[in-house]
């Protein structure tokens, strides 16, 4: 473009232009995919979620060992205040009172040390149990439904996230939207008034119709403000999320699927199979099921086998074996604990858990309905715009031309401008109500991950 031709072009038209070409030199293009990809590593929540499901499947390795054995090494150095000695001299002197034959000298003591009065001792002792009541069983399964409720709980963390992501990132593209509109109505206001002003000095129209163009440019400045700022906030608000320092620069335009959507009972069915609130709940349902069978395994004998091994068999007492190895049973009598009331309790949480579970199923199937008629909605409101935008653009053109010919009022071709503006305003309005109900019933249908599939198969698409 030649310097003369850029010297008839609005001034505010100028400055947009440089300010874009800043942005862009300032902030490199970001697609949607990249935000999604960013945000699954630097987000602290995401990153929570995974550190509890790690803890989780550690605990549910560690339940792997339950029906090995137990061996434990005891070493101990003991004091007492006097050897221990067994003597049974008092028998040596009746024999000797009935035997007056016999030389004492040739009759040994029968005085025998037993213990020391320090000793060393080094146990290892074994015990595996045979026999728990299936509380061993119990505790392994509920440490595989711990896993699965992480898991849930982990998909459930990054489904909302890209929900919100959705909604952050496609709000700026509708601020930038908003703020390009603004720019061409401010520049048109000016084109109108530079005309409004020739006209004026030619006699065409009188000094209120140059009023009014001056009034009008006033109020399109203020809404380009306005613009400006809640690009800002947007700006502020998804790299935020992103854990970006400046605000990123949205490449992925907004977009709209005009042919029609799966119908809500698809997305319903899909919800059963893949909905990460129905997995946790059904999870924790499964855990209360493995804590009521370990509460009944409480009141069942525990069978186990066990064995120790003397280290250090020089400070063996003649009473005490090298080794020793044998089954042994227990069952607690009386429990503090008053075993029945557990396995009450553990029944009233398994039956809570049963009808939470119901009424999270009622509600997932009423937020995937609710989403659709959402996301419908927007397909419609959207596509009865198109007509409306299409009128108001010619609209705007009879104006202009009958203002030059001087058949239209200044307030005319204004009127004309905004009602333009305010018809893209709403058609980009409603492709962002649209991307955000469609990422809500992805959400609640558990296939937020197939949002990208969609985007890439719209028919219709705003950029900035």
């Amino acid at each position: 473009m030649t310097p003369s031709k850029l010297a008839h072009l609005p001034r505010v038209l100028l400055a947009a232009t440089v300010a874009l070409v800043v942005s862009a030199v300032t902030a490199a293009p970001l697609p949607f995919a990249e935000a999604w990809r960013q945000l699954q590593q630097r987000n602290p929540a995401l990153q929570a979620a995974r550190a509890e499901r790690e803890r989780r499947g550690h605990e549910q390795t560690a339940t792997r060992s339950l029906l090995q054995p137990q061996i434990d090494l005891a070493l101990t150095q003991t004091w007492i205040d006097e050897p221990i000695v067994l003597d049974l001299d008092p028998i040596r002197s009746a024999m000797l009172k009935l035997h007056p034959s016999i030389s004492p000298a040739t009759v040994p003591s029968f005085a025998t040390p037993v213990q020391n009065n320090q000793f060393f001792k080094g146990q290892v002792t074994a015990m595996w149990p045979l026999y728990t009541g299936g509380r061993i069983q119990a505790a392994r399964r509920a440490g595989e439904a711990g896993v699965a409720e992480s898991e849930a709980a982990w998909r459930q963390t990054e489904n909302a996230l890209f929900t919100e992501l959705v909604r952050r990132y496609y709000g700026l593209q509708l601020a930038r939207v908003v703020q390009a509109t603004r720019v061409t109505v401010l520049a048109g206001v000016e084109e109108h008034l530079r005309q409004a002003t020739r006209l004026e000095a030619e006699g065409f129209v009188n000094r209120a119709e140059r009023l009014h163009a001056d009034v009008a440019r006033a109020e399109a400045r203020r809404e380009k403000q306005k613009a400006d700022r809640l690009v800002e906030i947007a700006g502020i608000a998804l790299a935020g999320l992103l854990a970006d320092e400046q605000p990123p620069l949205p490449e992925s335009p907004l977009f709209v699927i005009t042919s029609p959507l799966e119908s809500a009972a698809s997305f319903v069915s899909a919800a059963a199979a893949h909905q990460p609130v129905l997995d946790a709940i059904a999870a924790k349902r499964a855990q209360a099921a493995e804590g009521v069978r370990a509460e009944r395994g409480r009141l069942q004998p525990e069978v186990y086998w066990f064995g120790v091994k003397e280290l250090n068999r020089g400070d063996l007492t003649v009473l005490e074996p090298d080794w020793a190895t044998g089954v042994g049973v227990r069952l607690p009598l009386w429990d503090r604990s008053d075993r029945l009331s557990r396995v009450r309790a553990a029944r009233a949480q398994e039956r809570r858990a049963s009808l939470l579970q119901d009424d999270t199923r009622r509600s997932v199937q009423t937020l995937v309905e609710k989403s659709h008629r959402e996301v419908v909605s927007a397909q419609e409101q959207f596509e009865s715009l198109h007509e409306a935008l299409t009128l108001a653009r010619e609209n705007l053109r009879v104006r202009q031309a009958a203002f030059r010919e001087g058949q239209a009022t200044s307030l005319e071709v204004v009127d004309a401008q905004l009602a333009l503006a305010r018809v893209e305003t709403e058609r980009a309005a409603a492709a962002n109500d649209f991307v955000v109900a469609l990422a809500a019933l992805l959400e609640a249908s558990g296939q937020s991950s197939r949002f990208l599939s969609y985007e890439a198969a719209a028919e219709q698409k705003i950029v900035p």
